[in-house]
């Protein structure tokens, strides 16, 4: 397949701008991450309903890589708001995150809806922040954890110059996104009519899709990330507000969302949960399906302002999905190679560094070791 020359011009510059990124990823972003993620861990430890707390900090754990990536985000923002926008990105994806666990425990469509108002508060500053999330859950005191995720959300976006420009954007996204998660989880241990009438409904065919890869699509949270960043420039524009939105929704979207459901393909077997890969007739049907939409989302990264910087976080999104712990089986090994391929040579330092992260985070800090040796002293 012939790369169009915007495309190619644009993975170019990507692979002259990896030593800015990651520098700037490491001496700046990670640190601001890292100092946000521990605050929201000592939010979590707060929390009094001891399941809901159990929830948070599991997620916080697992999913530390998530919000990590999620922070990454601020390598497209203007350098004045990159800490804000890392900050909002944190808080958004853990918030996130959150959420993905308390439907899982719980279900129902009310409670998945209700608490997934909380997607839609957190990125829009023109809602009121008084609503009872856990109005349909069975647990509910978590201590204001999941308000004062939604609370520095807005407070960070506040601070961002052109969060007018992106603010009908990131409304649209963040609603598709909530009903998405909440038919998804609401059908996932059973049928997903529902769903995927939604998602037939809203447009699927029209964008190419078939109604699980519009959903899966619809679900994920980068292009509110994107567009989250989008607000840092002063001088963006409603027009390329929309077209981030349409860059992210639905091709990277569902590539990320297809790629997670291929990672968590045995997982998913196990526990009966809904995998979207599993709609596919074959596993050479769904890696066909996931390189194409690889390099479509490649093409429209590459036209947007910044298009290197965009096609830098498509590698480390890509490399980051098959980072995560989860048993190896066929598929995946098939899939990665495929879409390694398809996303050419940047995915290769981001894989090495996040192998060498996976590593370093398996090492025990400093006061695990020294609760650990009294224990074996005695």
């Amino acid at each position: 397949m012939t790369i169009p020359p915007v495309t190619a011009a644009a993975s170019r510059r990507s692979i002259a701008a990896l030593p800015w990124a990651i520098a700037l990823y490491w001496l700046s972003v990670f640190p601001t991450a890292t100092r946000a993620l521990r605050g929201w861990r000592a939010r979590a430890a707060a929390i009094p309903d001891p399941a809901l707390r159990a929830h948070a900090l599991a997620k916080l754990a697992d999913e530390r890589g998530s919000a990590e990536g999620a922070a990454a985000f601020a390598i497209l923002a203007a350098p004045a708001r990159r800490r804000a926008v890392a900050r909002a990105c944190v808080a958004f994806e853990v918030l996130y995150d959150y959420l993905d666990a308390l439907t899982e425990d719980h279900p129902t469509l009310a409670n998945n809806r209700q608490l997934h108002r909380a997607v839609v508060d957190a990125v829009d500053l023109q809602a009121p922040i008084g609503c009872d999330y856990y109005r349909h859950h069975p647990q509910r005191d978590d201590g204001g954890y999941l308000r004062a995720l939604v609370t520095a959300c807005r407070a960070e976006l506040a601070r961002l110059p052109g969060r007018a420009a992106v603010a009908d954007q990131l409304a649209r996204a963040a609603s598709r996104a909530a009903e998405a998660q909440s038919l998804n989880h609401a059908g996932m241990r059973g049928e997903h009519g529902e769903l995927a009438a939604w998602a037939r409904v809203n447009g699927a065919a029209a964008h190419g899709l078939r109604w699980f890869e519009y959903a899966a699509g619809a679900g994920s949270p980068l292009g509110l990330l994107a567009l989250i960043a989008a607000g840092s420039r002063p001088q963006v524009t409603d027009a390329q507000a929309r077209a981030v939105a349409a860059a992210y929704f639905p091709p990277v979207g569902t590539l990320n969302w297809l790629l997670e459901s291929v990672v968590d393909r045995a997982d998913d077997d196990a526990s009966g949960n809904h995998s979207y890969v599993a709609h596919y007739g074959s596993t050479d049907e769904a890696v066909a399906r996931m390189v194409a939409l690889t390099r479509r989302s490649a093409d429209e990264l590459a036209r947007l302002p910044h298009g290197s910087r965009h096609l830098l976080l498509l590698a480390g999104m890509v490399a980051l999905s098959f980072q995560h712990r989860a048993a190896a089986h066929e598929q995946r090994d098939v899939t990665a190679a495929a879409v390694f391929a398809a996303v050419g040579p940047a995915i290769g330092p981001f894989r090495a560094m996040l192998s060498l992260r996976h590593g370093v985070a398996r090492l025990p800090r400093d006061e695990e070791v020294t609760r650990r040796v009294p224990a074996a002293a005695g």
